[in-house]
């Protein structure tokens, strides 16, 4: 059987590993929030320079005309 002190040594322990569990998910999350919003900055700075090149395109042909 087990003692109050061994008890109590592995409520602590599980105390210690959900702390940890909790932090590794805070810092995936952050991760995957950088990494989201980084890509969204990407797709509309690509965005940005497709629609920048578009119309230096339809410049040029406007001029040639």
């Amino acid at each position: 059987m087990k003692t109050y002190q061994q008890f109590s040594e592995d409520i602590e322990q599980r105390r210690q590993q959900l702390r940890q569990r909790q932090r590794d998910q805070m810092q995936k999350f952050k991760e995957k929030s950088r990494a989201s919003a980084d890509a969204q900055r990407k797709r509309a700075a690509d965005a940005e320079e497709r629609r920048r090149l578009k119309d230096e395109i339809k410049k040029e042909l406007r001029d040639e005309n």
